[in-house]
């Protein structure tokens, strides 16, 4: 009996063990399989998207912290404790690319709505955030100088956005001549576009109209009481005419020019005076250079004005008024600085454009008269120093026709585009400007830049 009982439990005992063994086999069967598992998910997922990715980082997690105390995992989690603090920092980045990319998604949205819908607060608005992510977008720095300027020109004009204006408007000047691309292909969007089949060089005509920008608000709006701000308008201006756009030939950029030339010239003369004066009604050294200066003044002037007066003169969109102001403006002008003569007017006005205009920035050229008038025989008329035989005319000291600020009715309505406005793209880093020129208006005023 006790042999039977010895052989039953030995029989059951083996059955045990068997049954433990097959167990255990089975248990290292299923652990290697889910570790294989788990290194397909991540080799499958490390490197394709955002979601992706994430699964392929939880996979490397949930297997070091399984398997992160076994000797024979050792290899395989060393890799994934490697490999996760990468991943991570992949995912995190991707996360707030993705949040930027919404967020400036929906304030090039914002922008491209307050544009269309010429919501010029908004407008500038959301275009100060994009600038500050994107300084040299292009396209964003034309529409807000755009817009800032037919605010600086609309009939009771609105100066809250001029400093801005002429800082945008200088940055598109820099990043144009830089050759900083356009994102939408037409320097500008939707309202303001710079592309324009009159003009088909866009980048002169977006440079034409940036220069007039900064020229006029500088000088028509800030310089209103400072002389200093006028002069620094001056190469601006300059700078307009140089570029294969509208104020290539707009009568008022010369006329302001000639203007301030003028102005020069009336200070040098009620200096004169008084030093003449002081003299005891004689010239001398001092009041002759100031003579010669006067005079170099004088040239640069009827340069401008002939330009302007030949422009506004060859446009038959111009008013006879206008066109006659420049020239009895220029007569003045002619007469002082040749001793009371008129010959030659004519014909200086017919050849003005074969010769290049004087670079304002260029000091003038004074003009010594082999044998200086005698003080005593001129006489001042209406702030322009003639001599005494010229008969005195009632034309103001200033151009009638030069504006502090434009009137309405001489602004020119934008001429209808027939390239398709884009608004900016924040897909596009690099913006760009539709700029369809504006019919050509009255050029006593400034003409306002919605389609140029």
């Amino acid at each position: 009996m006790k042999t039977i009982y010895r052989n039953l439990a030995l029989g059951l005992l083996l059955a045990v063990f068997a049954a433990f063994g097959i167990t255990s086999v089975s248990a290292q069967t299923a652990a290697q399989d889910e570790k294989t598992k788990l290194y397909n998910t991540y080799i499958e997922n490390y490197d394709k998207s955002l979601d992706k990715q994430k699964i392929a980082l939880a996979a490397a997690k949930q297997y070091v912290e399984k398997y992160g105390a076994n000797a024979e995992d050792k290899e395989q989690v060393d890799y994934f404790k490697g490999a996760i603090p990468s991943l991570e920092k992949g995912i995190n980045d991707k996360e707030a690319e993705t949040k930027a990319a919404a967020a400036a998604g929906a304030l090039f949205e914002k922008f491209n709505a307050a544009n269309k819908g010429k919501n010029i607060p908004e407008l500038f608005a959301s275009g100060k955030e994009i600038l500050v992510k994107q300084p040299d977008f292009l396209d964003v720095n034309l529409v807000l100088a755009s817009a800032g300027f037919d605010q600086a020109v609309l009939a009771t004009p609105v100066d809250t956005y001029n400093n801005d204006t002429i800082n945008y408007a200088k940055a598109a000047i820099q990043q144009i001549e830089a050759n900083k691309p356009s994102a939408t292909g037409d320097y500008g969007a939707i309202n303001y576009i710079y592309k324009n089949k009159d003009f088909p060089d866009t980048k002169s005509n977006a440079l034409g109209w940036m220069n007039y920008t900064v020229g006029y608000i500088t000088y028509y709006r800030q310089g209103k009481d400072n002389a200093a701000k006028k002069k620094e308008a001056l190469p601006y201006f300059y700078k307009a005419t140089q570029y294969n756009s509208f104020n290539k030939t707009n009568p008022f950029v010369y006329q302001t020019i000639g203007a301030w030339y003028l102005d020069e010239a009336i200070k040098i003369d009620t200096e004169r005076k008084a030093k003449i004066t002081a003299a005891g009604d004689k010239d001398n050294d001092e009041t002759l250079a100031m003579l010669a200066n006067q005079k170099g003044y004088a040239d640069r002037a009827i340069d401008a004005y002939a330009r302007a007066y030949k422009f506004a003169k060859d446009d038959p969109k111009q008013k006879k008024e206008y066109t006659d102001n420049l020239y009895n403006r220029l007569k003045e002008l002619y007469t002082f600085r040749y001793e009371g003569k008129i010959e030659g007017i004519d014909q200086f006005v017919a050849t003005v454009q074969n010769k290049p205009m004087p670079d304002p920035t260029t000091a003038i050229t004074p003009v010594k008269e082999e044998t200086p008038a005698a003080t005593t025989t001129t006489s001042t008329t209406n702030n322009v120093t003639t001599p005494a035989t010229t008969t005195p005319t009632t034309t103001p000291t200033k151009p009638a026709t030069t504006p502090t600020k434009p009137a309405t009715t001489n602004t020119a309505k934008p001429a209808a585009t027939t390239t398709p406005t884009k608004p900016v793209s924040m897909t596009n880093t690099t913006p760009a400007t539709d700029a369809t020129a504006k019919a050509k208006g009255k050029a006593t005023t400034p003409k306002k830049k919605t389609n140029r």
